[in-house]
C-alpha cells in the first residue's frame, strides 16, 4: 500500500451522532442497513442513504461498499471534499478499484469545472502518490498548479504525465500551455505540433500554438491557426478574443476590435476581454473611445485589476495624469502579491506618468521610485552571491547591454554608433535581447556586437545566471522603466558593476544599480539626492545621434512660403502639460502673424486633437491657428515648422535632434534633472547654449527674438545641420572613446573596493 494523505474532514461530518435505533456492533444489521442505503440511493432519497452509510462506517471505519456508496452521495450532494474523503476511505479498505477510481476522477472533475484548484491540488497530489504510474493523476495536478500560476511545478508534473502517456493529445497540449507560461515559447510550439499530429482538430492546441506563435513574433502563424480553431469552434469567445490578441500584436488594431466585439457578442460575460478591446482602441488613436469603454466596463466590473490599468492607459495618453495614476493605483490594490509582476509593470507605469507631472517636486517624484525600489527590488538583496571576476584594472572588459530595443526602434540613433565604434581590443560586448520582434536592425545589431544573447524565454533568474557564466564585468541597463524592462535581473545584481544609460531619461531607483551615465548638462551640482545610482559624467555628450537614412533633404524656410512664422512640436501629448499650454499660448499671442504645428502618434485621434485645441482656445487662440494632428515620417513635418518649442519639466527627446538636423532652431527651459535638461544637454553638446532658458519668461524672449530674425532663420535652415555634423552631438568615435574611459573608471574603482 503506497504512502498517502488523508484530508481532514470537519468534526461534525465524522462524528456527528446518527438518529437511528442506536445498536452495538454485534447486533448492527449490515446487510440489511447496507441494502437500504442503496435502495434510498436509487430512490434519489441522497439524505437519508448518507445517514445510513455514515452509521455503518461508525461501525465499520474501512467498509468498501459504504465509503464508495458516501463518496457517490457527496458527489451528488455537491460535497466535493468529503466526496475525496470517502474515496480514501475505501482506499484504505482495500485499493483502488476501477469503481472507486472512476468516483474520484468525476469528483476531480466536478472540483475542476467549480474552479476549486486548491483541493484539486491537494486531491491529484494524493492521487499520484497512490498511483504514481498514472498519467491522468500527474495531468490533473498539473492543471492544478497551471491554474494558480504554479507554472514550474506544473511544467514538472505535466513531464510526467507525457512520459507516462506519450500520446495523450490532451496531457501534450497542457504541457504546452505551462511551456508557454513559462516564456518557453519554442518549446511549447514543438509540443503542441505533436498533439496535434495525433488530434489535427484539438481546438485548444490549435488556440495555444496560435498563442505561441504570438509570443515569438510569428502573428502570422498566430492568426492562421487560431483562425483554424474558429472553423472548428466558431462559438467559442475565448477564441476570438485571442485571434483580437493576435491581430492587436500584427498591429491591426481595426481587426483586433472587431474580434473582441464578436467575442462580447459570443459571451457577454467574458469580462477578460475589455483591457483588450480598451488597447486596441487607444493603440488604433481612438483614446476617448478607449476612456468611454473603460468607464462602461468598470460600471459592471469594478473589481478587475486589469480594466483599471487599461483604463490608466488610455488616460495617461489622453495626457490626464492625475486620473492616470489613481487609476493605476487602484489597478495594484486588487492583488494579494504585492511584489506581483502585475503590480511591477503597473508600478512601472505610475512612474511614467509621476515622471511628466508638472507639480510635483523632485523629491516627491524620487520617493515614488525609492518605494518601487523596496516593494520589488530590495528583496533579492539577501541572495546576491560573491563574484568570481578577476579584478584586474587593466583587462579587457566584459560589457553587457540589457534591452528590448535591439529592433527598428528609437534607440537606434544612439545605440548602434556606440556599439559600432567601441574598441573591441578593450571591450568584449555581449547584447542580451528580448526584441518584441526581429527586424532588419536587429539584424544589424547581430552583427555588431560579439556575443547575441537572446533573453525572452529566460526567466529574470535565468539571466541572471546567464550572465554571471558570461563573466560579465559591467551590466548596462539601456531601458530604464520601459516596456519590457530586465530590471528584476539588475535587482539580483549579476555583474560586479552595473549601470544606467540613454532610454527613460531618469534614475532606476534601484540601489542595486551602481551608477547612472550622463553628462555634466543633465545634472546639477547639487542632484545627488535624488538618485539611487552615483553619477557619473562622461567628457561630453550624453549621446551621440546617427539620423536614420536616407538623408532627407533639407528645404526652405517655411516662413519665406507662408510669410508667417511656424512654431513647432514633435512631442507626445503627456508633455504637453499645463504650463506648457500656458506659455505657448502667450508666445502665440504675442506674435499674431504665428501658428503653431502639434504633430505625434498621440494625435491621430480628432476628439484628442479637439480637446488639446480647447486648451489654448481658452487663453484666446484661434482654433485655425493651431496644426494638431499625425503624419509620418517627422521630416516632412518639420519641413513646415520655422521654430522648434520643447516641452517642461519633462523635456521632448530624439525629436529635439531631428529637429536640429532639419535646420529648425528649438528653445528649450532647464528643469529638473534629467529629463528636464535633455534639451540642454543636446544644445551644449552642439555649442548652442544661447537657446537654453532659465525662466519661463526667458523662454518667450528668446523664441520671439528667433522668430523675429529671418535672416538669423534662413542661415540656421542651410547651415545648421552641418555644424551638427561637426559637433560632439555626432563625433561617433569621440563619443565611444568617452565612454570606454568612463567604463575603465569604474571597474578600477571596484577593483580597488576588492583589496583587502
Amino acid at each position: 500500500m503506497g504512502i498517502f494523505v488523508i484530508l481532514d474532514m470537519p468534526v461534525t461530518t465524522r462524528c456527528a451522532p446518527i438518529e437511528m435505533n442506536v445498536m452495538t456492533k454485534e447486533n448492527f444489521n449490515l446487510q440489511k442497513n447496507l441494502r437500504e442505503a442503496k435502495t434510498s440511493y436509487q430512490a434519489e432519497q441522497l439524505g437519508r442513504a448518507k445517514d445510513i452509510c455514515l452509521a455503518i462506517i461508525q461501525r465499520f471505519p474501512r467498509h468498501l461498499e459504504a465509503n464508495n456508496l458516501l463518496a457517490k452521495l457527496c458527489h451528488a450532494l455537491g460535497n466535493d471534499e468529503e466526496g475525496l474523503f470517502y474515496v480514501r476511505g475505501a482506499y484504505e479498505a482495500s485499493s483502488l478499484s476501477s469503481e472507486n477510481l472512476t468516483i474520484y476522477f468525476d469528483i476531480l472533475n466536478k472540483v475542476l469545472q467549480k474552479k476549486q484548484y486548491v483541493l484539486l491540488e491537494s486531491a491529484s497530489i494524493w492521487l499520484t502518490k497512490v498511483i504514481p504510474r498514472d498519467g491522468n493523476a500527474w495531468n490533473y495536478l498539473g492543471v492544478a498548479y497551471i491554474e494558480q500560476g504554479k507554472f514550474l511545478d506544473a511544467h514538472n508534473a505535466l513531464m510526467k504525465a507525457a512520459n507516462l502517456l506519450p500520446k495523450n493529445p490532451q496531457i501534450l497540449n497542457n504541457l504546452g500551455n505551462s511551456l508557454i507560461s513559462l516564456d518557453r515559447y519554442a518549446e511549447a510550439i514543438i509540443v503542441l505540433r505533436r498533439a496535434l499530429i495525433i488530434t489535427p482538430s484539438l481546438v485548444v492546441a490549435l488556440n495555444n500554438l496560435g498563442n505561441a506563435f504570438k509570443f515569438i513574433g510569428n502573428t502570422a502563424g498566430a492568426i492562421d491557426s487560431i483562425s483554424e480553431a474558429i472553423t472548428l469552434a466558431p462559438d467559442l469567445a475565448y477564441l476570438r478574443s485571442n485571434l483580437g490578441l493576435a491581430y492587436l500584436a500584427q498591429g491591426t488594431c481595426e481587426l483586433a476590435i472587431q474580434n473582441f466585439n464578436k467575442a462580447l457578442d459570443l459571451e457577454p460575460d467574458l469580462f477578460q476581454v475589455y483591457p483588450n478591446l480598451i488597447d486596441a482602441l487607444r493603440q488604433s488613436g481612438r483614446v476617448q473611445d478607449a476612456i468611454v469603454c473603460s468607464e462602461l466596463a468598470l460600471k459592471l466590473y469594478d473589481n478587475f485589476p486589469e480594466i483599471w490599468a487599461s483604463y490608466g492607459y488610455a488616460l495617461q495618453q489622453a495626457n490626464h495624469l492625475d486620473a492616470a495614476i489613481q487609476a493605476f493605483i487602484k489597478a495594484m490594490s486588487f492583488k494579494d502579491d504585492l511584489q506581483s509582476s502585475f503590480n511591477r509593470r503597473i508600478f512601472t507605469s505610475l512612474l511614467f506618468c509621476v515622471n511628466y507631472q508638472p507639480d510635483l517636486t523632485a523629491e516627491a517624484i524620487y520617493s515614488a521610485y525609492q518605494e518601487f525600489d523596496q516593494r520589488f527590488c530590495l528583496p533579492y538583496k539577501a541572495s546576491w552571491q560573491v563574484f568570481t571576476n578577476a579584478p584586474t584594472p587593466t583587462k579587457r572588459l566584459k560589457i553587457g547591454y540589457v534591452t528590448s530595443s535591439f529592433y527598428d526602434q528609437v534607440c537606434k540613433y544612439f545605440l548602434i554608433p556606440l556599439l559600432e565604434k567601441h574598441d573591441k581590443s578593450v571591450v568584449e560586448v555581449f547584447a542580451y535581447a528580448n526584441p518584441p520582434f526581429e527586424d532588419a536592425t536587429t539584424a544589424q545589431y547581430k552583427s555588431i556586437v560579439e556575443h547575441w544573447v537572446p533573453t525572452n524565454m529566460l526567466t529574470d533568474d535565468e539571466l541572471a545566471e546567464r550572465i554571471r557564466a558570461d563573466g560579465i564585468d559591467i551590466l548596462v541597463d539601456v531601458a530604464g522603466h520601459t516596456n519590457d524592462n530586465r530590471l528584476p535581473v539588475f535587482a539580483r545584481k549579476p555583474a560586479p558593476v552595473s549601470l544606467h544609460w540613454l532610454e527613460y531619461g531618469y534614475t532606476t531607483g534601484l540601489s542595486a544599480i551602481d551608477y547612472y551615465l550622463t553628462d555634466k548638462a543633465s545634472v546639477t551640482d547639487n542632484c545627488a539626492h535624488l538618485f539611487s545610482e552615483k553619477i557619473h559624467c562622461l567628457d561630453g555628450p550624453a549621446y551621440t545621434y546617427r539620423p536614420d537614412t536616407p538623408i532627407p533633404e533639407l528645404s526652405l524656410l517655411p516662413a519665406d512660403k507662408t510669410g508667417i512664422i511656424t512654431f513647432g512640436s514633435l512631442s507626445r501629448s503627456v508633455r504637453i502639460n499645463h504650463k506648457v499650454v500656458k506659455l505657448w499660448a502667450a508666445i502665440l499671442d504675442a506674435m499674431p502673424n504665428s501658428r503653431l504645428i502639434i504633430n505625434s502618434g498621440d494625435f491621430k485621434d480628432p476628439k484628442v486633437q479637439d480637446e488639446m485645441a480647447s486648451r489654448f482656445t481658452r487663453y484666446g487662440i484661434e482654433r485655425s491657428r493651431l496644426d494638431i494632428g499625425f503624419n509620418t515620417p517627422s521630416w516632412e513635418v518639420l519641413k513646415h515648422i520655422d521654430i522648434g518649442l520643447d516641452c517642461f519639466p519633462h523635456n521632448s527627446g530624439t525629436t529635439l535632434l531631428e529637429t536640429l538636423y532639419m535646420g529648425v532652431p528649438f528653445i528649450t527651459l532647464l528643469g529638473r534633472p534629467t529629463v528636464g535638461r535633455i534639451g540642454a544637454s543636446v544644445l551644449t553638446g552642439l555649442g548652442r547654449e544661447e537657446w537654453i532658458s532659465y525662466s519661463e519668461e526667458e523662454y518667450a524672449q528668446k523664441a520671439l527674438m528667433l522668430a523675429h530674425d529671418i535672416d538669423g532663420l534662413r542661415k540656421l535652415r542651410k547651415n545648421l545641420r552641418q555644424e551638427m555634423e561637426t559637433s560632439p552631438v555626432m563625433n561617433e568615435p569621440a563619443f565611444a572613446r568617452s565612454v570606454e574611459k568612463a567604463y575603465r573608471e569604474m571597474w578600477k574603482t571596484y577593483c580597488e573596493e576588492q583589496k583587502p
